[in-house]
């Protein structure tokens, strides 16, 4: 039987030269042969059972599900497996949202051929179009227009709805590669979920156990026309690199990496969960008694190096501020956290930056320039609106404060109240005629209702 295939139904194993492997026992044995190669014949069942499972078990009880639907092989092939499973249940609608990057020249035929297999299917329709002009050098075009994307889906998704896409196994282990060279610790190295909480509603990822190629061969059964974007063979993107060049130059070596990248992928889910855990109890330990989004430096400095790191990405995270590099973490915690008392340093980046004042630490989007805003107030006596005036601070304001002698210094009220300095200059101020009547957030003289952050 030397240098023949066999083909079974069931999973043995591939062996190598002289070994065999008994099902049922625990170890290796000789077998005294050299050359014998076992396949496993895989049924074509097998891949429409799992997904059926993993579809019914998501989705059944949603009743309206949304697909993001590109028109490429994986989407389509999601958006005919969704069609068929729920074609005859009552009660459960299917709706398509294309999103039109408008970046390739046929962008407009692939609106129209998405629309004609939505016709077909007698599904929904729904068709949204992306035009601006990427231009950045922090972030990545597929990263902008992947946000962009679900931008959308968010302003489209109803609430408690349900929304899906065709994400596989392929996909998880080429993001993991993107992560990895990119320096991503656990959380960014983690899989995605299979469900997730996603803006109104959720979002569902019924193909993670399949592959592209199991998918592909579905396509070819069913006879499923497609769009291929030109793009997606461009190898000056990142993804698209590692899917046609690197990945299967690994592939030939180790013809599994696509299943131990997966797996790889969920031991980092794993430990970024247990790494929340820990970060949550810290940050309970660390949050300022005054305000909830502040962290205590203070407190915060009592916990070693790791914690610290730890529970300043979690806290980050909570904000919903991107992540700082690896390098701009540790300039936090060493011109920041460990500044003077009476210093007040910055650390900025894309998308945020960290502050200090006193013992409070304070995380923010880049503070944006001073506008004309509307503030609506409402007037407890009868006063003259044309003598009210609201405007920010230009320094050497003095207010005339109820049940106190004389005038206060404006600056040193607010050093008093804890205003932080980056505040004081954005906070407006309510005057009638030539006197202050309130600062919004601080202090009024009662013939304004404004809230108030404290009490004075």
């Amino acid at each position: 039987m030397v240098g023949n295939d066999f083909k079974c139904n069931v999973p043995i194993f591939v062996i190598s030269e002289r070994s065999h492997y008994y099902p049922g026992k625990t170890q290796w044995k000789r077998a005294g042969m050299t050359g014998l190669r076992i396949t496993v014949k895989k049924d074509k069942t097998d891949f429409l059972e799992v997904v059926r499972k993993n579809i019914l078990d998501l989705l059944s009880s949603y009743k309206k599900i949304f697909v993001a639907y590109s028109g490429g092989a994986d989407s389509h092939v999601l958006l005919h497996l969704l069609q068929g499973i729920f074609r005859d249940k009552n009660g459960v609608k299917l709706a398509v949202i294309h999103v039109n990057h408008n970046l390739s020249p046929k962008a407009k035929k692939w609106v129209e051929h998405c629309r004609k297999v939505c016709k077909k299917l007698c599904i929904e329709y729904i068709t949204k179009s992306i035009a601006v002009e990427i231009k950045s050098s922090d972030h990545s075009p597929e990263e902008i227009l992947r946000k962009l994307r679900y931008e959308i889906f968010a302003e489209v998704l109803p609430k408690d709805a349900c929304l899906v896409t065709a994400h596989h196994a392929d996909d998880q282990a080429e993001t993991l590669l993107l992560q990895l060279f990119r320096g991503a610790g656990p959380k960014g190295l983690a899989a995605s979920p299979r469900k997730i909480k996603f803006a109104r509603g959720w979002l569902v990822r019924p193909l993670l156990d399949c592959s592209r190629k199991e998918i592909l061969l579905y396509a070819g059964r069913n006879k499923l026309e497609w769009i291929e974007d030109e793009s997606n063979a461009n190898t000056k993107f990142d993804r698209n690199l590692i899917r046609h060049q690197l990945l299967p130059s690994i592939k030939k070596r180790w013809p599994a990496v696509v299943a131990t990248l997966n797996r790889v992928s969920r031991h980092c889910s794993e430990m970024s969960e247990l790494l929340a855990m820990l970060a949550e109890k810290d940050l309970q330990y660390v949050i300022s008694k005054s305000d909830a989004n502040v962290i205590n430096v203070d407190l915060l400095k009592k916990l070693s190096l790791i914690q610290q790191k730890n529970v300043l990405r979690f806290w980050l995270h909570k904000l919903c501020l991107p992540m700082p590099s690896e390098v701009k973490l540790r300039e936090i915690v060493r011109t920041v956290i460990n500044s003077r008392y009476d210093a007040v340093p910055v650390v900025k980046w894309f998308g945020a930056e960290v502050r200090r004042f006193r013992d409070g630490l304070y995380a923010m989007p880049p503070l944006a320039p001073l506008n004309n805003k509307k503030i609506k107030i409402s007037c407890q006596f009868k006063l003259d609106p044309k003598k009210i005036k609201v405007c920010f601070r230009q320094g050497g304001e003095k207010i005339k404060m109820s049940g106190r002698q004389g005038t206060r210094d404006l600056k040193k009220l607010m050093q008093e109240w804890g205003v932080p300095p980056w505040m004081r200059d954005r906070i407006p101020l309510v005057y009638y005629g030539k006197k202050i009547i309130a600062v919004i957030g601080y202090y009024n003289d009662g013939s304004v209702a404004v809230p108030l952050r404290r009490s004075i």
